[in-house]
């Protein structure tokens, strides 16, 4: 069972004590809502994560972590519900094989505090080489997504799904306001985040959660907090769906039908939902992968995913351009036939067995995502739990749940039929 304590207004410490791996984690993500200030949060992480005041170029904070046994640095932007997260991650030997009595995660605690609050800052600036290269990095990474055109139709269908929800927007704010964001907009990125965001430090290992605790909690004493939690709207169902069709030189068409999952909130008939979705589009014995794409031949690929912090599920699918109706009619076929029950009791079994395996994390980083990704959640739930939820799901309650999926819209992206063909 993971430790959880409030040391700061809105700035929770989850720890979990495990002497399971070698390794340790720690991470501190960062909530904020998604607002103008997206492109400059994405850059501000970046930055964070390149030095800080005691070590201010790459080569001193590099035999830092060489002298903490080789620990390493990450950094990551994510969008879980209409909240942008910014998260911070040092991996580091478990205290328990330091050749001396050191504290190992103490010391990364005390270096990942020093990164976020005494950043390599003077006068309000990051450094512009530093700011000029993040730039080109992050469209970099934004570019690269882009051709993964599997990603882009899943993306898209999103962006065109919840157009006028925050949740439309791209994590990282988009090409062209990174381009525009100046120096003074980082630096009050930094300021904003340090007194509005929501906080949670998750830790992972045999370290003394106390001290990790003391470290950042002292910082925080020197911070005027006025938190500002994120809210994500959850519509329920879906109107009058909406089709949208963008032409490209791939060979494979790419299909996304997004539904809305009928989800109040990120909990709401959780448990239900996560089975019905396996089954429906997930598992290798779910409905679209044994029906749609192996005994019709109709796709290449097809499976659904479930965003419940979002209450949506999406179906995704390779196609031929030509077959795009047929394969949405047998789609929305096989949510029929899972709506009224015809599905054998034996994949309900197979789908909680095959959903609590993919709960048994057997990695300091999937333990730590596992619970740093409810910075948002009120109450901690550890994946045991979860799996006590799932376990009890009935065949009826899949069928219920797979009765309040709406289709909201459909995005459709065809092979050019002239020109240059690029493998998607």
């Amino acid at each position: 069972m993971p430790h959880v304590r409030m040391i700061a207004e809105q700035v929770r410490l989850v720890s979990v004590k495990t002497d399971r791996f070698k390794t340790g984690r720690i991470s501190v993500s960062m909530a904020l809502p998604m607002d103008e200030k997206m492109a400059a949060n994405s850059l501000l992480i970046y930055l964070l994560k390149r030095s800080c005041r005691e070590y201010p170029d790459f080569t001193l904070l590099n035999g830092k972590l060489d002298e903490l046994y080789g620990a390493s640095l990450s950094a990551t932007v994510s969008k879980p519900g209409e909240a942008q997260v910014l998260t911070l991650s040092l991996n580091c030997l478990d205290d328990r094989f330091a050749l001396t009595e050191e504290s190992i995660a103490g010391e990364c605690a005390q270096l990942l505090a020093s990164m976020i609050f005494s950043p390599n800052c003077k006068n309000g600036s990051f450094g512009a080489d530093n700011l000029a290269a993040e730039k080109r990095l992050l469209i970099q990474r934004i570019e690269e997504e882009l051709n993964d055109k599997r990603a882009y139709a899943f993306d898209r269908c999103i962006s065109y799904m919840c157009e006028n929800e925050a949740f439309g927007k791209p994590k990282y704010g988009t090409v062209e306001e990174i381009e525009k964001v100046k120096m003074a907009d980082v630096y009050a990125a930094w300021k904003n985040a340090l007194s509005t965001a929501i906080f949670q430090i998750t830790v992972v290992g045999s370290a003394d959660a106390d001290e990790i605790a003391e470290i950042f909690a002292k910082q925080f004493e020197k911070i005027e907090r006025s938190p500002v939690k994120p809210v994500t709207v959850f519509r329920q169902r879906g109107g009058h769906f909406n089709r949208y069709e963008e032409k490209f030189p791939v060979n494979q068409g790419k299909l996304v039908i997004g539904f809305r999952a009928g989800m109040q909130n990120s909990r709401d008939n959780l448990a239900a939902i996560t089975v019905m979705n396996d089954i429906f589009g997930m598992g290798t014995y779910s409905k679209l992968f044994t029906n749609v794409r192996e005994k019709l031949s109709l796709a290449y690929y097809c499976w659904s995913k479930l965003i419940a912090r979002k209450g949506l599920v999406l179906v995704e699918g390779g196609i031929d351009t030509d077959k795009e109706k047929k394969v949405s009619a047998e789609i929305l076929s096989q949510l029929s036939d899972l709506r009224s029950g015809k599905t054998d009791p034996e994949v309900l079994e197979c789908s909680k067995r095959s959903l609590k395996e993919r709960l048994t994390f057997t990695t300091p980083e999937g333990i730590c995502s596992w619970y740093a990704s409810q910075v948002l959640e009120d109450e901690i739930l550890t994946p045991e739990s979860r799996m006590e939820e799932i376990g009890k799901v009935t065949m009826e309650q899949v069928c219920e749940a797979a009765k309040k999926l709406s289709i909201d819209t459909i995005f459709m992206l065809s092979a050019e039929e002239e020109g240059e063909a690029d493998e998607g």
